[in-house]
């Protein structure tokens, strides 16, 4: 009897301590903080042709990063937008980046989008510009560029395996304008009207410049995205941001930034003689305000509001990290949506069990699905509220079950005696 006892107990150990190293995979899975794969890269993949600012035709390229090896078959998407001013830089401004997440498990992605805007007179080039319109429209042709190759990447997810549920966008300076307008400019009523049909300049007509959404590969993907990092970037009006959005997004400015301002004032504002022609833009500052003031989950947002006046990272290796950690709650899948119940909370009871178990959770149904350690998936069903699982057919040992709803899934580990 003390013999069976002691056996029993021994195996019981030794599950725990094979649910713990599975665990220890599980978790190592989700870390994209170190980096671990070697990548492969494509380069100046055709996403677009569209006219510039001069009305030429723009051909628009992207160079894409994937790691060789990642665990996951559908990973994380991060696609870069570079920053000067909407009239300098190019994509390979953030290849470092790009290659450096790629290590981590990330597909990432670095675009072109169009650039350039009229200076008030020839010879007198940007940053100076003819009018605030000019800005507005520049920016406006970089998010439209920005939802083209957001839907262009997800037409091509299963190339590059990746996960439609976990998109993100990303940019420094007017790059990150781009990605903010891109993620928030979302309804026809928030099209600047500086972006239709405007007055000309001189000869050069001004024409309007398309839908909210763009008119780049409209491929039957949505441009919706999961969040948003911001490197000093703005948003052409808060207001935006809306409750429904459910846009996570990450910034970091220092707080006196003279090019892009923290708070809402134009760019340049130091410097009267450019900035009389810039529109008042709505820094981090005043990002990270909405959100707050709009009472959303802090889950959504954080700021690193950083005591400097450059318009730079005072260390960009350190901001890059502070990014990825503050997204790991959804890179992870553990952020609730709103909607549906509640699967945060849920556990199994009791645990370890005999014959039962019992999901324990707010309210709702959701479908589950009973897996063995060896992955293979034994039963599944529709889960109602306080409803009984019986177990009682099942060999002794270590299991998962995964629930499912229609935006969530969370897996809890339990033991069968």
């Amino acid at each position: 009897m003390k013999s069976s006892i002691l056996t029993m107990n021994l195996k019981l150990l030794l599950l725990v301590l094979s649910g713990l190293i599975l665990k220890e995979s599980i978790t190592a899975q989700c870390d994209y903080l170190t980096p671990r794969y070697n990548f492969k890269v494509e380069k100046k993949i055709l996403y677009g042709i569209l006219p510039d600012y001069q009305n030429a035709m723009d051909s628009l390229f992207v160079d894409v990063y994937t790691p060789i090896g990642a665990a996951e078959v559908s990973k994380p998407l991060v696609i870069w937008a570079f920053g000067g001013g909407f009239f300098q830089g190019k994509r390979e401004d953030f290849a470092a980046v790009c290659e450096e997440l790629a290590k981590r498990g990330f597909v990432t992605a670095t675009i072109d989008y169009r650039l350039g805007f009229d200076g008030p007179y020839a010879g007198l080039n940007p940053p100076f510009a003819y009018d605030a319109a000019e800005i507005l429209r520049a920016g406006y042709r970089g998010a439209t560029d920005m939802k083209g190759a957001i839907r262009f990447l997800k037409g091509k997810h299963l190339e590059y395996g990746i996960d439609l549920d976990r998109i993100w966008i990303g940019g420094a300076s007017a790059g990150a304008i781009v990605a903010l307008n891109a993620a928030f400019l979302d309804k026809d009523s928030e099209k600047p009207k500086e972006t239709g049909a405007i007055t000309p300049i001189a000869n050069k007509q001004r024409p309007d410049l398309g839908p909210i959404n763009g008119l780049l590969n409209l491929n039957g993907y949505d441009d919706k995205v999961q969040g948003v990092f911001n490197i000093f970037g703005a948003l052409i009006d808060t207001s935006s941001i809306s409750a429904e959005d459910r846009i996570a997004v990450f910034s970091y400015h220092q707080e006196n930034d003279p090019v892009v301002p923290c708070l809402a004032k134009t760019p340049y504002y130091q410097i009267p003689f450019i900035s009389s022609n810039y529109p008042i833009v709505y820094g981090s500052c005043m990002i990270n305000d909405r959100f707050k003031h709009m009472g959303l989950d802090p889950n959504y947002y954080e700021t690193w509001i950083y005591s400097g006046n450059q318009h730079a990272t005072h260390d960009e290796a350190a901001v890059i990290n502070y990014m990825i950690e503050q997204a790991k709650p959804f890179l992870c899948k553990t952020i609730t949506a709103v909607g549906d119940i509640s699967l945060v909370d849920a556990f199994v009871s009791p645990n370890p069990a005999y014959h039962s178990i019992q999901i324990q959770f707010t309210t709702g149904d959701c479908n589950y699905s009973i897996i063995d350690i060896s992955g293979n998936v034994i039963q599944k069903d529709k889960l109602h509220e306080n409803h009984f699982i019986n177990i009682a057919n099942l060999h002794a040992g270590l299991y998962f079950i995964k629930l499912q709803n229609n935006t969530q899934s969370k897996t809890l580990r339990w033991m069968k005696l």
